[in-house]
């Protein structure tokens, strides 16, 4: 039986642990104009953090030691999302709820739910990878939730199959009990167990998994020490026998983990400072003669994640039909575009619409996503599902952790997947057109927008030409090719692509080139430098328009 593969599903709403508890669900006390804007904007933060989640449980659970490793038929399921409640001083509150279990397949002989008659999660491999993902979620991908003094609501189900129990040594390892409050089979009981009497009931057994589990998280995860933490036992009994009734669960709520954060957003949604919300409008289809087509790519195969990719690119979609003019079907996004789609879906799109016009088109491109500076210094960006098989140095290693160096061999099949920006300007050099834009929003120099690294080429001894523009064209970029495009995470953008937004909110679009880029320039350097990743945007011309490009407008 192979025991490698491993099936990880993320699920943004909707599984429920057995014996879910309801929460007390009321309005926020926050002013019903910005409600909904609130919700909207804590969402995207929640989807964050479920992508990132996902991404590091599943890359931990394929790094598993071969003893630990989980069977294919294991499924392991991730859910969080923003929970309202009530406190018991009768407060609103915004909780963060963390959910972790699994389900295995009927496999006979062969299971990852624990033994029979066993109570220590570390004898079960499902369990103990678990516990795992929890503590990798409170110390690295949740971290800033679990402040000092913070209340967290720790509910951990456990089960046991129907078979009967006479007697089953108790070792003693985590205390003994005496009418311990708990659920079981969805009744309130009171559970006592002693080292010297040892497990005589299958209520018994379920209770001992679940303090086996709490055990695990107060010794291996040091910042539940210094959170107010309530645990719940929701334990059962099934009727019918067999491996995959005994198993865990556990769920994690964190009161009030965005209380703050709407507050703040409630102030800030007055003071007009998110770009996201309150977009002007002009004369609808008002600008017929420009085409746009916008490439986002956030969720990547073996790369890391590009965070709020996807969200740039929503919101880039709607300035250009609601702020520019645009008309709706001129506006096209592609979402985790692969090189082939970009070419035919994309480009090809636009040069078919260029010949149909006659050349009366403005053509924007805008993307997204991960990018990379070749040899040469050219630079290219990646699309979606490069393939990373033949490249040695990706294997076994975490991006973002290692340092990897590909070798020009290496960097050269990369490479030749991508699409260098100047390629993607030359494939318009024989379509007519009036104006041609890219705007890129990325990082080329091997560092993700996070600021942690990802990967890095070998540069040739002398600086190579980098990019040629031939045709008429200006071209936006984050940053240099040896500088970091970073997110500004407290805005769910790119550093560019927020502040790009926020000129053509500020100007409703009518603002040119020249104004454009020395707004955003000044205020994209300011903003980045206070956070202590100093950013710089570049603009190029290339062509007839290098000597014009100023007087340009999106609309």
């Amino acid at each position: 039986m192979k025991r490698f593969v491993l099936f990880l599903t993320a699920i943004a709403l909707g599984v429920t642990l057995p014996a879910q508890t309801h929460h007390t669900s009321s309005e926020m006390q926050i002013n019903n104009q910005y409600r909904g804007m609130i919700m909207q904007y804590l969402q995207q933060d929640v989807q964050k953090r479920q992508k990132q989640l996902t991404r590091e449980a599943g890359q931990m659970l394929v790094n598993l030691p071969n003893q630990e490793k989980l069977y294919d038929e294991t499924f392991v399921h991730i859910q969080n999302e923003i929970v309202e409640g009530t406190r018991e001083d009768g407060s609103n509150e915004l909780n963060y709820l963390f959910q972790v279990d699994y389900t295995c397949g009927h496999l006979e002989s062969i299971s990852d739910d624990y033994p029979l008659g066993a109570y220590d999660c570390n004898t079960s491999n499902s369990s103990r990878a678990l516990c795992a993902i929890t503590k990798n979620m409170v110390e690295g991908v949740c971290k800033d939730l679990f402040a000092r003094g913070t209340e967290v609501t720790i509910n951990i189900y456990a089960s046991t199959d129907a078979t009967n129990i006479s007697h089953i040594d108790y070792l003693g390892e985590y205390g003994d009990f005496r009418y311990c409050p708990a659920i079981y089979n969805n009744e309130p009981v009171r559970i006592s167990v002693s080292q010297e009497e040892g497990v005589s009931t299958n209520a018994q057994l379920a209770y001992l998994r679940a303090q086996s589990v709490k055990h695990y998280l107060e010794s291996h995860i040091d910042m539940l020490k210094q959170t107010k933490n309530t645990y719940k036992f929701i334990t059962r009994c099934y009727s019918d026998t067999g491996a995959h009734y005994r198993r865990n669960s556990i769920s994690l709520e964190i009161h009030g983990a965005y209380d703050a954060k709407a507050k703040e957003m409630g102030q800030r949604l007055r003071q007009d400072e998110f770009v996201d919300f309150n977009i002007p409008v002009s004369e609808a289809n008002s600008n017929r003669s420009t085409f746009a087509l916008i490439i986002a790519n956030e969720d990547y195969n073996v790369l890391p994640n590009v965070p709020f990719a996807n969200n740039d690119g929503d919101i880039m979609q709607q300035y250009c039909i609601k702020t520019l003019g645009i008309p709706q079907r001129h506006v096209k996004v592609l979402n985790n575009a692969d090189a082939a789609t970009i070419r035919t879906q994309g480009i090809a799109w636009l040069k078919d619409i260029t010949v149909a016009v006659k050349g009366d088109a403005n053509i924007i491109v805008y993307y997204a996503g991960h990018g990379i500076s070749g040899t040469d210094n050219r630079p290219y960006i990646i699309p979606h599902s490069v393939k990373y098989d033949d490249i040695k140095s990706f294997k076994g290693k975490t991006m973002g952790n290692d340092e990897i160096m590909l070798s020009n061999k290496e960097a050269k099949k990369l490479l030749s997947q991508c699409i260098a920006i100047d390629t993607l300007a030359n494939w318009f050099n024989r379509v007519q057109y009036k104006n041609l834009t890219l705007i890129i929003d990325a990082s080329f120099n091997g560092i993700q927008r996070t600021g942690q690294p990802m990967f890095s080429l070998k540069k040739a001894a002398k600086k190579g030409r980098g990019m040629r523009l031939r045709n008429n064209i200006v071209v936006w970029m984050a940053a240099d090719t040896d500088k970091t495009a970073y997110s500004y995470d407290d805005q769910h953008h790119g550093f560019l692509t927020y502040f790009m937004l926020k000129e053509l909110k500020r100007s409703q679009g009518d603002i040119t080139y020249s104004e454009l880029y020395n707004n955003i320039e000044q205020a994209l350097s300011y903003e980045s430098s206070l956070q202590g990743k100093l950013q710089q945007p570049v603009i190029l011309a290339g062509g007839k328009i290098k000597d014009t490009w100023e007087g340009n407008k999106l609309r």
